[in-house]
């Protein structure tokens, strides 16, 4: 049989947490076939592109930044990629001076020293989030890309709910959190109607528990929520993915 199948997950701060143990849990529950399970921070959508610029070097040459280009994962043969958006919608994209742009999620920004998040202070400016519609779009080229390429490809919803106090509270005016993860989660809808990619459909099963119950929110959860959510990937694994590519014991 050929090499381990490989699966990539381009993941927010959400995914980051419920899907932690992923690694552990998904080679037990597929024991018929070696997987590689690889989870990397997402950048906005639009800087999925082949014309967008690269990470910036040298906050990769710092340690601030993981040393892998997504772009660069994506190239490899993957048999199923999962992409996270509602990152794009929710958090600036920082710019840096020298060119290239990223997105400071909570778990990248919790690995910086104290002089690694001042130097990302003085060397970047913020640009705004794209509005959910345009993070969709700006995701579909990428969504297409990678299925000419023969990867199934999946994107991740969001948990609708959303617990108080919201540390991403805007002034009156903008959307709310709450309607932003309504809006992302019905674009990717449209997304998948669009362009026939699946959905890691992470909030119906945890609406059905409820958010209070599981201690979980749209930024994500532990426990029974990422239980959850795991059950929820290997049905979408065994959806996805062709019976031949994921053989069966013989009885």
């Amino acid at each position: 049989m050929a090499g381990p199948l490989q699966i990539l997950m381009l993941q927010g701060d959400a995914e980051a947490r419920l899907c932690a143990d992923a690694a552990a849990f998904l080679q037990p529950a597929l024991p018929h076939r070696e997987l590689q399970w690889t989870a990397l921070w997402a950048p906005r959508a639009d800087m999925l592109s082949p014309g967008a610029p690269p990470p910036p070097a040298s906050l990769l040459g710092r340690g601030i930044l993981p040393a892998q280009d997504p772009r660069a994962a994506l190239a490899r043969p993957n048999a199923l990629v999962i992409l996270g958006l509602l990152p794009s919608v929710l958090l600036p994209a920082l710019r840096h001076r020298d060119g290239g742009a990223f997105i400071a999620h909570a778990g990248l920004r919790a690995g910086w020293t104290a002089a690694q998040a001042e130097a990302v202070a003085a060397e970047c400016v913020e640009e705004p989030p794209l509005s959910p519609a345009d993070a969709a779009a700006a995701l579909e080229p990428t969504i297409a890309h990678l299925q000419e390429a023969g990867a199934a490809v999946a994107v991740s919803n969001a948990f609708r709910h959303v617990r108080e106090p919201l540390a991403h509270r805007r002034p009156p005016g903008p959307p709310s959190l709450r309607e932003l993860v309504r809006r992302t989660n019905l674009e990717i809808a449209h997304l998948s109607h669009r362009t026939g990619c699946f959905v890691l459909d992470v909030d119906r099963p945890l609406a059905q528990e409820g958010g209070a119950a599981l201690g979980a929110d749209c930024f994500g959860g532990d426990g029974r929520a990422a239980e959850l959510v795991l059950d929820e990937l290997i049905g979408l694994i065994f959806d996805a993915l062709p019976d031949e590519v994921l053989p069966q014991e013989e009885p």
